[in-house]
């Protein structure tokens, strides 16, 4: 066997625990006078599970201190001593692993003070037992031997016997073949790794091409390039990649979106998908990324990730293969036509209770669980129902049938799909709907329920109007952080954490009378110049203005303030005059629904509350 040199990137394992166990290992304890080391051993117990993920990331870009990786993974102390790292983490019995670590110097030897600083057990040496170069192959041997989760810096590999005229004096075997053999062999790697569907089949196929079969084009060629190479091609054939510069938040979107539905899609977000279904230019892709990068911040906040947030996007779920999901990194599936897949990849997609599988080329695509998804999807039909409640007054909320709002989205689904197919993903997805001034929202059941239908002013438009143009710059590529972006993302965290907590108001600014009251239609109130009354003076009014002025309120970018005053999201209370049933509920003429709940207009509110502080300022100038 041939011990190959430092390997340019570390080569990743993960198998099952083999027959090499840790009291195996040719190792022995520093005595008291012992002399200076290149090579220790750490073997660090009862650590809890790492995050395999973030540890690849962080050793493959090269990064082995204590700010990137966690504790063992990374020396106890830092040291400006150049290491080379190789370790193996072996499942123990209790839930917990052993990492068992093995550190060499390639510059200068340590001495035992150094060694135990950087070891958290305590240190051990390899017994040479005076046979060097033989030794190192055997270690090296040993840590393969034991499977588990390994990272290796070296790689063991079969040297064709000497009569070949192919190896060097050194035992390098690839320096023997020529440039033909060379790109011959990786093109065979890249033909045959494309079939291998799971890890077991890509070590078979690895033993038996460099070891057994002679006729192979990479037969005898380093094990740690092969692994490589299979490493290389499966991180490639991810065509979708991690999306990370959206700077974009929910304080981008508009208030009767967040009201209406947004705030019941992220309390279910933990364990159902979202489908945004409607036409184009209504914001639905960037809706779409807005609320996956919610989650991606919320998790990563809960796993106290470190990494930046993100999603990956894909107009097929073939795309979304060579890595699996994971939980802080939402999938979307847009620009797509899911007419065409098979309803079954879209019932696993929308299962975010579980860890689904879809088949796709050459393998699969994972989706773990907890993973929020969404699907968006252009494909609606504009019923009757739809067109004939176009121009309601705005600010209504009507309710759909179960059978009318199946026949809207009915085109999404392949055509004669049956209504069981139908029902399991709208027991598994909430689905926005975007037609033209009606938005729509059917909360994820498995009940044949109605569907509030809110009339909009205008077409429906899921971002506020600076957000808009934000996003027209996104996709001219410029991707730049907004002044307030870091603000709003604060503010987002503490508006989904009180969703979360069922605490349904959004955050209160200092602002004493600048509040987001809106109408559904989007329109924001301006309470800093109220309407003069005939009962007061134009010297109270200048007064009252003064006062406002000095509180800090800022009138000018009122439309574009993400943090309003408490604002009580739970539905009006049945008492309320326009409560549904109620003798003052209005009829829509020709419409077979019952008119739900009309929204309550904040300026009768507004206007008590004004009427208090003049009557209170009007006393004190008095007084």
């Amino acid at each position: 066997m041939h011990l190959s040199k430092l390997l340019p990137f570390p080569t990743w394992t993960d198998q099952a625990v083999g027959g090499v166990s840790v009291l195996d290992l040719p190792l022995q304890g520093l005595s008291g006078n012992q002399s200076l080391l290149k090579h220790f051993v750490d073997i660090i117990n009862d650590v809890p599970p790492p995050d395999k993920n973030i540890i690849e990331t962080t050793v493959n870009s090269g990064s082995w201190g204590r700010r990137e990786l966690p504790e063992p993974f990374c020396p106890k102390t830092d040291m400006d001593v150049k290491l080379v790292t190789q370790f193996v983490v072996i499942p123990q019995n209790n839930g917990k692993v052993c990492v068992v670590t093995h550190m060499y110097s390639p510059d200068l030897k340590l001495s035992k003070s150094t060694v135990e600083a950087l070891c958290y057990s305590a240190p051990q040496t390899l017994q040479w037992q005076g046979h060097a170069m033989t030794f190192r192959k055997g270690w090296q041997w040993f840590l393969e031997q034991m499977g588990g989760w390994q990272c290796r810096q070296y790689a063991l590999s079969h040297v064709l016997p000497s009569e070949k005229g192919r190896a060097d004096k050194a035992g390098n075997y690839m320096s023997g073949l020529t440039e033909e053999e060379v790109d011959k062999g990786f093109a065979f790697i890249e033909e045959e790794a494309g079939r291998l569907g799971s890890e077991w089949r890509r070590v078979q196929w690895t033993t038996k091409n460099l070891n057994i079969n002679p006729e192979s084009p990479i037969f005898g060629w380093p094990l740690g390039l092969v692994e490589k190479s299979l490493k290389a091609i499966q991180t490639d054939g991810v065509l979708t990649l991690p999306t990370e510069d959206f700077y974009f938040t929910l304080a981008d979107l508009d208030y009767s979106f967040l009201q209406f539905a947004g705030r019941h899609v992220i309390k279910m977000m933990k364990t159902h998908a979202v489908g945004i279904i409607g036409g184009p230019g209504s914001g639905k892709t960037p809706l779409a990324r807005i609320i996956a990068l919610c989650a991606s911040r919320y998790w990563k906040r809960v796993l106290n990730v470190t990494t930046p947030a993100s999603y990956r996007e894909s107009s097929e779920f073939d795309f979304f293969r060579g890595q699996p999901g994971r939980k802080d990194r939402p999938d979307i599936y847009d620009d797509g036509c899911l007419a065409d897949e098979p309803v079954r990849k879209l019932k696993g997609f929308t299962d975010v209770g579980c860890t689904m599988l879809t088949k796709e080329r050459w393998g699969a695509a994972k989706f773990v669980k907890g993973q929020f998804r969404v699907f968006v999807c252009n494909d609606y039909v504009l019923t009757g129902f739809l067109k004939e409640n176009q121009d309601i007054r705005p600010g209504i909320t009507i309710r759909m049938s179960h059978e009318d709002f199946v026949k809207v989205i009915a085109p999404m689904f392949p055509s004669n799909t049956e209504d069981p197919h139908i029902m399991a993903v709208l027991k598994r997805a909430n689905v926005i709907v975007n037609a033209g001034k009606i938005m729509m929202y059917r909360k994820a059941t498995e009940n044949e329920v109605s569907v509030p239908c809110l009339i909009m002013e205008k077409a429906v438009d899921f971002l506020k109007p600076a957000a808009a143009k934000r996003y027209m710059q996104y996709r001219d590529a410029i991707s730049t952080k907004h002044a307030d972006f870091d603000e709003d993302v604060k503010w987002e965290a503490a508006y989904v954490d009180a969703i979360l907590a069922d605490q349904v108001h959004i955050k209160q600014e200092q602002h004493r009378f600048h509040r987001c009251l809106s109408t559904l239609s989007g329109e924001v109130i301006d309470i800093c110049s109220p309407p003069k009354k005939s009962a007061r003076t134009d010297h109270l009014l200048e007064v009252k203005t003064e006062s406002i002025n000095q509180a800090g309120s800022s009138c000018d970018d009122r439309t574009e303030s993400p943090r309003a005053k408490p604002v009580d999201l739970e539905p009006p209370s049945p008492k309320s005059p326009l409560a549904p049933g109620s003798p003052k509920s209005p009829l829509v003429p020709g419409s077979p629904m019952d008119l739900a709940e009309e929204v309550h207009d904040p300026m009768d509110d507004l206007s008590d509350e004004l009427e208090a502080e003049l009557d209170k300022l009007e006393s004190e100038i008095d007084s």
